[in-house]
Protein backbone atom coordinates (compact mmCIF):
# COMPACT_ATOMS: atom_id res chain seq x y z
CA UNK A 1 0.00 0.00 0.00
CA UNK A 2 1.45 3.35 -0.99
CA UNK A 3 1.93 5.96 1.77
CA UNK A 4 -0.47 8.42 0.14
CA UNK A 5 -3.52 6.22 0.33
CA UNK A 6 -5.97 5.24 3.04
CA UNK A 7 -8.82 2.76 2.91
CA UNK A 8 -11.62 3.71 5.27
CA UNK A 9 -14.83 2.08 6.35
CA UNK A 10 -17.78 4.05 7.64
CA UNK A 11 -20.95 2.64 9.14
CA UNK A 12 -23.80 5.01 8.44
CA UNK A 13 -27.31 4.45 9.63
CA UNK A 14 -29.33 3.80 6.50
CA UNK A 15 -31.37 6.95 5.87
CA UNK A 16 -31.98 6.42 2.19
CA UNK A 17 -34.90 8.38 0.83
CA UNK A 18 -37.55 6.96 -1.48
CA UNK A 19 -38.04 10.28 -3.31
CA UNK A 20 -37.40 10.02 -7.06
CA UNK A 21 -36.62 13.04 -9.20
CA UNK A 22 -35.77 10.94 -12.27
CA UNK A 23 -34.94 7.34 -13.08
CA UNK A 24 -31.57 6.08 -14.22
CA UNK A 25 -32.01 4.73 -17.75
CA UNK A 26 -28.98 3.10 -19.35
CA UNK A 27 -28.72 4.16 -22.98
CA UNK A 28 -26.29 3.52 -25.83
CA UNK A 29 -26.11 7.28 -26.29
CA UNK A 30 -23.67 9.22 -24.16
CA UNK A 31 -25.41 10.95 -21.28
CA UNK A 32 -24.42 14.40 -20.12
CA UNK A 33 -26.13 16.23 -17.28
CA UNK A 34 -28.77 18.63 -18.54
CA UNK A 35 -30.05 19.52 -15.07
CA UNK A 36 -28.53 20.19 -11.69
CA UNK A 37 -28.64 17.37 -9.13
CA UNK A 38 -28.95 19.24 -5.83
CA UNK A 39 -30.06 16.17 -3.87
CA UNK A 40 -27.69 13.72 -5.66
CA UNK A 41 -30.68 11.55 -6.47
CA UNK A 42 -29.01 10.65 -9.77
CA UNK A 43 -26.51 8.57 -7.79
CA UNK A 44 -29.24 7.09 -5.60
CA UNK A 45 -31.35 6.03 -8.58
CA UNK A 46 -28.34 4.55 -10.37
CA UNK A 47 -27.47 2.44 -7.32
CA UNK A 48 -31.06 1.30 -6.97
CA UNK A 49 -31.34 0.36 -10.64
CA UNK A 50 -27.97 -1.35 -11.12
CA UNK A 51 -27.34 -2.83 -7.65
CA UNK A 52 -23.52 -2.99 -7.87
CA UNK A 53 -22.06 -5.98 -6.01
CA UNK A 54 -19.56 -3.68 -4.32
CA UNK A 55 -19.20 0.09 -4.28
CA UNK A 56 -16.26 2.38 -3.46
CA UNK A 57 -15.92 6.15 -3.18
CA UNK A 58 -12.62 7.64 -4.39
CA UNK A 59 -11.97 11.02 -2.74
CA UNK A 60 -9.30 13.15 -1.10
CA UNK A 61 -9.14 14.64 2.39
CA UNK A 62 -10.87 17.84 1.30
CA UNK A 63 -13.85 16.13 -0.27
CA UNK A 64 -14.00 13.64 2.59
CA UNK A 65 -14.42 16.52 5.03
CA UNK A 66 -16.59 18.93 3.04
CA UNK A 67 -18.49 16.94 0.40
CA UNK A 68 -18.92 13.37 1.62
CA UNK A 69 -21.54 14.39 4.25
CA UNK A 70 -23.86 15.45 1.41
CA UNK A 71 -23.61 12.00 -0.17
CA UNK A 72 -23.05 9.48 2.61
CA UNK A 73 -26.69 9.02 3.64
CA UNK A 74 -27.55 7.83 0.12
CA UNK A 75 -25.02 5.01 0.05
CA UNK A 76 -25.56 1.33 0.84
CA UNK A 77 -24.10 -0.03 4.10
CA UNK A 78 -20.43 -0.95 4.10
CA UNK A 79 -19.54 1.14 1.07
CA UNK A 80 -15.76 1.34 0.93
CA UNK A 81 -14.19 4.81 1.12
CA UNK A 82 -10.77 5.24 -0.49
CA UNK A 83 -9.09 8.49 0.54
CA UNK A 84 -6.08 9.93 -1.31
CA UNK A 85 -3.87 12.43 0.44
CA UNK A 86 -2.65 15.08 0.36
CA UNK A 87 -4.87 16.64 -2.32
CA UNK A 88 -3.37 17.91 -5.54
CA UNK A 89 -2.28 17.15 -9.08
CA UNK A 90 0.30 14.61 -7.89
CA UNK A 91 -2.43 12.06 -7.10
CA UNK A 92 -2.77 11.50 -10.86
CA UNK A 93 0.10 9.01 -10.76
CA UNK A 94 0.70 5.35 -11.50
CA UNK A 95 1.45 4.82 -7.79
CA UNK A 96 -2.00 6.02 -6.77
CA UNK A 97 -3.65 4.05 -9.56
CA UNK A 98 -1.81 0.93 -8.38
CA UNK A 99 -2.91 1.53 -4.79
CA UNK A 100 -6.54 1.79 -5.89
CA UNK A 101 -6.36 -1.27 -8.17
CA UNK A 102 -4.82 -3.27 -5.34
CA UNK A 103 -7.47 -2.21 -2.85
CA UNK A 104 -10.29 -3.08 -5.24
CA UNK A 105 -8.73 -6.48 -5.85
CA UNK A 106 -8.21 -7.20 -2.16
CA UNK A 107 -11.81 -6.16 -1.43
CA UNK A 108 -13.17 -8.60 -4.01
CA UNK A 109 -14.50 -6.13 -6.57
CA UNK A 110 -15.82 -7.81 -9.71
CA UNK A 111 -17.16 -6.59 -13.06
CA UNK A 112 -20.53 -5.82 -11.49
CA UNK A 113 -18.91 -3.54 -8.91
CA UNK A 114 -18.61 0.22 -9.32
CA UNK A 115 -16.75 3.36 -8.29
CA UNK A 116 -17.87 6.89 -7.52
CA UNK A 117 -15.33 9.66 -8.07
CA UNK A 118 -16.00 12.46 -5.55
CA UNK A 119 -13.68 15.39 -6.06
CA UNK A 120 -12.15 17.86 -8.46
CA UNK A 121 -10.63 17.12 -11.84
CA UNK A 122 -7.65 15.22 -10.44
CA UNK A 123 -9.93 12.80 -8.58
CA UNK A 124 -12.40 12.32 -11.45
CA UNK A 125 -9.53 11.79 -13.92
CA UNK A 126 -7.92 9.19 -11.66
CA UNK A 127 -11.15 7.44 -10.63
CA UNK A 128 -12.26 7.23 -14.25
CA UNK A 129 -8.89 5.80 -15.28
CA UNK A 130 -8.88 3.20 -12.53
CA UNK A 131 -12.47 2.17 -13.30
CA UNK A 132 -11.79 1.92 -17.04
CA UNK A 133 -8.78 -0.37 -16.56
CA UNK A 134 -9.67 -2.55 -13.57
CA UNK A 135 -10.96 -5.89 -14.94
CA UNK A 136 -11.00 -4.11 -18.34
CA UNK A 137 -13.68 -1.77 -17.11
CA UNK A 138 -16.22 -1.33 -14.32
CA UNK A 139 -18.92 1.33 -13.98
CA UNK A 140 -17.96 4.74 -12.67
CA UNK A 141 -20.22 7.63 -11.63
CA UNK A 142 -18.63 11.05 -11.23
CA UNK A 143 -19.61 13.69 -8.69
CA UNK A 144 -17.31 16.65 -9.47
CA UNK A 145 -16.91 19.07 -6.58
CA UNK A 146 -15.14 21.96 -8.34
CA UNK A 147 -16.17 24.31 -11.13
CA UNK A 148 -13.38 23.01 -13.32
CA UNK A 149 -14.48 19.44 -12.71
CA UNK A 150 -18.11 20.25 -13.48
CA UNK A 151 -17.59 22.16 -16.72
CA UNK A 152 -14.69 20.16 -18.11
CA UNK A 153 -12.86 17.30 -16.40
CA UNK A 154 -15.90 15.09 -15.71
CA UNK A 155 -17.38 15.71 -19.17
CA UNK A 156 -16.27 13.97 -22.34
CA UNK A 157 -14.98 10.55 -21.32
CA UNK A 158 -11.25 11.25 -21.10
CA UNK A 159 -9.40 9.72 -18.14
CA UNK A 160 -5.74 9.96 -17.35
CA UNK A 161 -2.71 10.06 -15.12
CA UNK A 162 0.56 11.96 -15.41
CA UNK A 163 4.10 10.79 -15.97
CA UNK A 164 7.30 12.54 -15.03
CA UNK A 165 7.53 13.90 -18.56
CA UNK A 166 4.09 15.43 -18.84
CA UNK A 167 0.38 15.62 -18.08
CA UNK A 168 -2.12 12.92 -19.02
CA UNK A 169 0.47 10.77 -20.78
CA UNK A 170 -1.41 7.59 -19.83
CA UNK A 171 -5.18 7.42 -20.19
CA UNK A 172 -8.29 5.98 -21.76
CA UNK A 173 -11.48 7.08 -23.44
CA UNK A 174 -14.33 5.81 -21.29
CA UNK A 175 -17.45 7.73 -20.35
CA UNK A 176 -18.83 7.55 -16.83
CA UNK A 177 -22.27 6.01 -16.52
CA UNK A 178 -23.43 9.33 -15.11
CA UNK A 179 -22.38 12.70 -13.73
CA UNK A 180 -24.04 14.57 -10.86
CA UNK A 181 -23.69 18.35 -10.87
CA UNK A 182 -24.41 19.68 -7.38
CA UNK A 183 -23.53 23.39 -6.95
CA UNK A 184 -23.75 23.01 -3.16
CA UNK A 185 -20.27 21.50 -3.33
CA UNK A 186 -18.87 24.81 -4.61
CA UNK A 187 -19.47 26.58 -1.31
CA UNK A 188 -16.56 24.61 0.13
CA UNK A 189 -14.03 25.94 -2.41
CA UNK A 190 -11.40 28.61 -1.65
CA UNK A 191 -11.77 31.72 -3.81
CA UNK A 192 -8.67 30.85 -5.85
CA UNK A 193 -10.20 27.54 -6.93
CA UNK A 194 -13.49 29.17 -7.84
CA UNK A 195 -11.72 31.61 -10.16
CA UNK A 196 -9.51 28.83 -11.52
CA UNK A 197 -12.49 26.79 -12.67
CA UNK A 198 -14.00 29.42 -14.94
CA UNK A 199 -11.00 29.35 -17.29
CA UNK A 200 -12.37 26.25 -19.02
CA UNK A 201 -15.74 27.97 -19.39
CA UNK A 202 -13.91 30.87 -21.05
CA UNK A 203 -12.34 28.41 -23.47
CA UNK A 204 -15.73 26.91 -24.36
CA UNK A 205 -17.09 30.40 -25.04
CA UNK A 206 -14.14 31.37 -27.23
CA UNK A 207 -14.22 28.27 -29.42
CA UNK A 208 -18.00 27.94 -29.86
CA UNK A 209 -19.66 31.36 -29.59
CA UNK A 210 -18.75 33.97 -32.22
CA UNK A 211 -20.95 36.56 -30.52
CA UNK A 212 -19.99 35.96 -26.90
CA UNK A 213 -19.53 38.91 -24.57
CA UNK A 214 -16.54 37.39 -22.82
CA UNK A 215 -16.21 40.09 -20.17
CA UNK A 216 -19.94 40.32 -19.53
CA UNK A 217 -20.21 36.55 -19.12
CA UNK A 218 -17.10 36.00 -17.02
CA UNK A 219 -16.78 39.09 -14.83
CA UNK A 220 -19.69 38.26 -12.45
CA UNK A 221 -18.56 34.62 -12.24
CA UNK A 222 -14.89 35.32 -11.61
CA UNK A 223 -15.75 38.26 -9.35
CA UNK A 224 -18.06 35.95 -7.36
CA UNK A 225 -20.97 38.37 -7.60
CA UNK A 226 -23.14 36.05 -9.70
CA UNK A 227 -26.29 34.57 -8.18
CA UNK A 228 -26.54 30.79 -7.64
CA UNK A 229 -28.98 30.66 -10.55
CA UNK A 230 -26.51 32.37 -12.88
CA UNK A 231 -23.72 30.04 -11.72
CA UNK A 232 -25.87 26.97 -12.32
CA UNK A 233 -26.90 28.18 -15.76
CA UNK A 234 -23.28 28.92 -16.71
CA UNK A 235 -22.19 25.44 -15.64
CA UNK A 236 -24.92 23.73 -17.66
CA UNK A 237 -24.23 25.95 -20.66
CA UNK A 238 -20.55 25.09 -20.54
CA UNK A 239 -21.34 21.37 -20.31
CA UNK A 240 -23.66 21.65 -23.32
CA UNK A 241 -20.98 23.44 -25.37
CA UNK A 242 -18.39 20.77 -24.64
CA UNK A 243 -20.85 17.90 -25.12
CA UNK A 244 -21.86 19.30 -28.49
CA UNK A 245 -18.26 18.98 -29.65
CA UNK A 246 -17.54 15.61 -28.03
CA UNK A 247 -20.66 14.03 -29.50
CA UNK A 248 -19.29 14.73 -32.98
CA UNK A 249 -15.89 13.16 -32.30
CA UNK A 250 -15.60 11.16 -29.08
CA UNK A 251 -12.08 9.82 -29.70
CA UNK A 252 -10.60 12.62 -31.81
CA UNK A 253 -10.84 10.45 -34.94
CA UNK A 254 -12.20 13.24 -37.14
CA UNK A 255 -10.19 15.90 -35.27
CA UNK A 256 -13.25 18.01 -34.41
CA UNK A 257 -12.60 17.40 -30.73
CA UNK A 258 -9.13 18.91 -31.03
CA UNK A 259 -10.63 22.39 -30.77
CA UNK A 260 -11.09 21.69 -27.05
CA UNK A 261 -7.31 21.80 -26.80
CA UNK A 262 -7.27 25.55 -27.40
CA UNK A 263 -5.06 27.11 -24.72
CA UNK A 264 -3.83 23.71 -23.60
CA UNK A 265 -0.64 23.25 -25.61
CA UNK A 266 0.96 26.17 -23.81
CA UNK A 267 -1.12 25.61 -20.66
CA UNK A 268 -0.14 21.95 -20.27
CA UNK A 269 3.50 22.82 -20.93
CA UNK A 270 3.34 25.38 -18.12
CA UNK A 271 1.70 22.83 -15.82
CA UNK A 272 4.28 20.16 -16.66
CA UNK A 273 7.08 22.63 -16.00
CA UNK A 274 5.44 23.63 -12.70
CA UNK A 275 5.14 19.99 -11.59
CA UNK A 276 8.80 19.37 -12.40
CA UNK A 277 9.88 22.55 -10.63
CA UNK A 278 7.47 22.15 -7.69
CA UNK A 279 5.72 25.41 -8.52
CA UNK A 280 2.16 26.17 -7.42
CA UNK A 281 0.09 26.74 -10.57
CA UNK A 282 -3.47 25.45 -10.91
CA UNK A 283 -4.81 23.95 -14.14
CA UNK A 284 -7.22 26.79 -14.86
CA UNK A 285 -4.54 29.39 -14.18
CA UNK A 286 -2.22 27.62 -16.63
CA UNK A 287 -4.94 27.35 -19.28
CA UNK A 288 -5.97 31.01 -18.88
CA UNK A 289 -2.34 32.02 -19.38
CA UNK A 290 -1.97 29.54 -22.24
CA UNK A 291 -5.04 31.00 -23.97
CA UNK A 292 -3.53 34.48 -23.81
CA UNK A 293 -0.37 33.26 -25.53
CA UNK A 294 -2.38 31.26 -28.07
CA UNK A 295 -4.68 34.20 -28.79
CA UNK A 296 -1.60 36.21 -29.72
CA UNK A 297 -0.43 33.32 -31.89
CA UNK A 298 -3.89 33.14 -33.45
CA UNK A 299 -3.80 36.81 -34.39
CA UNK A 300 -0.34 36.34 -35.87
CA UNK A 301 -0.88 33.05 -37.74
CA UNK A 302 -4.59 32.60 -38.43
CA UNK A 303 -6.36 35.95 -38.77
CA UNK A 304 -6.37 37.89 -42.01
CA UNK A 305 -8.85 40.67 -41.22
CA UNK A 306 -8.02 43.53 -38.85
CA UNK A 307 -11.40 43.13 -37.13
CA UNK A 308 -10.67 39.46 -36.39
CA UNK A 309 -7.29 40.32 -34.90
CA UNK A 310 -8.85 43.03 -32.77
CA UNK A 311 -11.43 40.59 -31.38
CA UNK A 312 -8.66 38.18 -30.41
CA UNK A 313 -6.64 40.94 -28.78
CA UNK A 314 -9.67 42.09 -26.79
CA UNK A 315 -10.27 38.53 -25.61
CA UNK A 316 -6.64 38.27 -24.49
CA UNK A 317 -6.97 41.48 -22.48
CA UNK A 318 -10.16 40.22 -20.82
CA UNK A 319 -8.42 37.02 -19.73
CA UNK A 320 -5.44 38.96 -18.43
CA UNK A 321 -7.70 41.23 -16.40
CA UNK A 322 -9.85 38.46 -14.91
CA UNK A 323 -7.46 35.60 -14.21
CA UNK A 324 -4.35 35.56 -11.97
CA UNK A 325 -1.11 35.69 -13.89
CA UNK A 326 1.66 33.24 -12.91
CA UNK A 327 4.29 35.40 -11.28
CA UNK A 328 7.08 32.97 -12.05
CA UNK A 329 6.19 31.77 -15.56
CA UNK A 330 9.32 30.71 -17.46
CA UNK A 331 10.37 31.86 -20.90
CA UNK A 332 9.50 30.23 -24.20
CA UNK A 333 12.73 28.21 -24.25
CA UNK A 334 11.86 26.49 -20.95
CA UNK A 335 8.38 25.48 -22.16
CA UNK A 336 9.30 24.53 -25.71
CA UNK A 337 10.76 21.15 -24.67
CA UNK A 338 7.49 20.32 -22.90
CA UNK A 339 5.46 21.41 -25.92
CA UNK A 340 7.44 19.08 -28.17
CA UNK A 341 5.91 16.19 -26.17
CA UNK A 342 2.32 17.32 -26.69
CA UNK A 343 -0.08 14.59 -27.86
CA UNK A 344 -1.33 16.66 -30.81
CA UNK A 345 2.09 16.90 -32.44
CA UNK A 346 3.01 15.10 -35.62
CA UNK A 347 6.47 14.43 -37.07
CA UNK A 348 8.08 16.42 -34.25
CA UNK A 349 6.13 19.53 -35.22
CA UNK A 350 4.26 21.48 -32.54
CA UNK A 351 0.64 21.70 -33.66
CA UNK A 352 -2.00 23.80 -31.92
CA UNK A 353 -5.71 24.46 -32.03
CA UNK A 354 -5.96 28.21 -32.55
CA UNK A 355 -8.69 30.68 -33.55
CA UNK A 356 -9.30 32.70 -36.70
CA UNK A 357 -11.68 34.75 -34.56
CA UNK A 358 -13.94 33.84 -31.60
CA UNK A 359 -16.16 30.91 -32.51
CA UNK A 360 -13.99 29.87 -35.47
CA UNK A 361 -11.25 27.41 -34.44
CA UNK A 362 -8.41 26.45 -36.74
CA UNK A 363 -6.90 23.00 -36.13
CA UNK A 364 -3.41 21.55 -36.59
CA UNK A 365 -1.62 24.90 -36.92
CA UNK A 366 2.14 24.34 -36.99
CA UNK A 367 3.89 26.71 -34.62
CA UNK A 368 7.61 27.44 -34.67
CA UNK A 369 9.70 28.34 -31.68
CA UNK A 370 10.22 31.84 -33.08
CA UNK A 371 6.46 32.40 -33.41
CA UNK A 372 5.93 31.18 -29.86
CA UNK A 373 8.71 33.36 -28.48
CA UNK A 374 7.32 36.44 -30.23
CA UNK A 375 3.89 35.76 -28.72
CA UNK A 376 5.00 35.25 -25.12
CA UNK A 377 3.48 37.57 -22.53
Amino acid sequence: MCPWFESRWYHFKNKRTTVRLFRFKPSPKRMYPEDLDFQLHGILNWIDETRPTRLAIVMDRNTEKHCLPLLSHLLPPHTEFLCLSPPGEHVKSIEHALALWSQLDEAGFDRSSALIGLGGGTITDLAGFVASTYLRGIDCWLAPTTILGMVDAAIGGKTGINLTHGKNRIGTFQHPVGVSINPHFLSTLPDRHKINGWAEHAKHLLITDPDCDLHGELAPLVGMSASPEVIGDAILRSIAMKAGIVNQDEREQTEIRKQLNFGHTVGHALESWALAEDQDILHGEAVAWGMQVELKLSARLCSEADDDREQLQVAARVLKDLFPQPTNAPGADALWSWMLKDKKNKADKVRMALLKRPGHPVLNVEVSFDSLSDSFL
